[in-house]
């Protein structure tokens, strides 16, 4: 199967319950989402560190091919002892370095998607919106709309 284009565009709310939803490692836990004008921002609690709420900002970096790279700030640096396990448990994503975040979208479909090219990004206060081109995959139609009935 093929797709020539696709936008997909969520709301806020939506956004926050998407990123609420991801497994996390245990011990660690996301307690709030808010988008900003520039990214979201997210608190983040781990038992190790006495479930303080630590605060990330993340915005979006850059976007080639089938991977996105996020800026992701933390209040300081020693922070990374939380994020880290928290990247290890999404597929398609790797700790980049320099507070980088790389996301592979083929990746992260785990399969589904064979190839993919990313147009445009944007995460700000209004949502989150990707634009995406020549989409591969090798799922029939038949068994994508199983897919989508079942879900």
């Amino acid at each position: 199967m093929q797709v020539d284009a696709l936008s997909i565009s969520l709301a806020p709310r939506e956004v926050s319950a998407l990123i609420m939803s991801v497994p996390l490692p245990q011990g660690i836990q996301i307690s709030d989402v808010a988008l900003r004008d520039s990214g979201l921002e997210l608190t983040v609690r781990a038992s190790f560190l006495f479930n303080l709420p630590v605060k990330f900002k993340v915005e979006v970096q850059s976007f080639a091919g089938s991977r996105i790279s996020l800026r992701v700030t933390p209040p300081i640096k020693p922070n990374w002892l939380v994020i880290r396990p928290l990247i290890s448990g999404v597929p398609g994503a790797m700790y980049a370095g320099h507070s980088v975040v790389e996301v592979d979208l083929v990746a992260l479909s785990k399969g589904y998607i064979s190839s993919l090219t990313i147009r445009n990004v944007s995460l700000n206060r209004t949502g989150l919106r990707v634009d995406v081109s020549e989409i591969k995959s090798n799922l029939s139609w038949s068994e994508l709309a199983g897919m989508l009935l079942r879900a």
